[in-house]
């Protein structure tokens, strides 16, 4: 390190904070619910008094974003199963729902999106609690208070994919860059992530946000 900015990496948020027995992890945040092919939340979670483990709920603060050239890195992981039926897709998704928590419910509010990935097919193989690792860094490039004219914009890139169970299903790569630029500054904005599975309903599909780290870079 040579002291040159005179900043370092923070991590500034980090959870779910749950409890589980030594071993694979499986135990993070709500589980997707399976059969379902519309976009789902992977950040569900009770608040306040009434949250259990998992309850956390990652946001960027009103007024976070500073600069153009500040950066963020959002890590997450997790576990994907789904069934081998031919055309089953899962696609994942980052973003925020603006000033209102995720809460309990499954459905998202995509008032922003910084990162879609592309829609993972499943090569008629079944895969089941397969790991996946999304790595995502988020710079503003223009600084904004409001909405519209005065809205905040942010460059997101990244690497990520999943590792299934054999060498030639899997999938790993640089995922393609993103800009948003209705970033509204002046309001808390709550992250979601989220997944859909396509094509095929089936209560093997099912995905968990297992870690969801953010970090303030500069």
């Amino acid at each position: 390190m040579t002291g040159y900015t005179l900043t370092q990496p923070e991590v500034w948020q980090a959870g779910p904070i749950a409890y589980q027995a030594a071993g694979n992890a499986t135990t993070g945040f709500v589980q997707a619910a399976g059969a379902v092919t519309t976009q789902q939340s992977l950040v569900t979670a009770a608040s306040g008094a009434s949250g259990a483990a998992g309850s956390w709920q990652p946001y960027f603060p009103a007024g976070f974003w500073q600069r153009p050239g500040q950066v963020v890195k959002i890590i997450l992981h997790g576990l994907v199963s789904w069934v081998g039926t031919a055309g089953t897709t899962a696609t994942f998704a980052v973003g925020t729902s603006g000033s209102t928590p995720q809460g309990t419910a499954t459905t998202i509010t995509a008032t922003n999106t910084f990162f879609t990935s592309p829609a993972y097919v499943n090569n008629t193989t079944a895969q089941t609690g397969i790991p996946w690792h999304f790595d995502l860094d988020l710079i503003c490039t223009k600084i904004g208070v409001g909405t519209t004219a005065v809205s905040t914009s942010i460059l997101t890139t990244g690497i990520g994919g999943f590792t299934a169970a054999t060498a030639a299903n899997s999938v790993w790569g640089p995922v393609l860059g993103n800009v948003i630029t209705t970033f509204d500054n002046s309001i808390n904005q709550f992250m979601w992530a989220s997944v859909t599975f396509g094509t095929n309903a089936s209560a093997s599909n099912t995905c968990t946000l297992l870690s969801c780290y953010v970090y303030g870079m500069n």
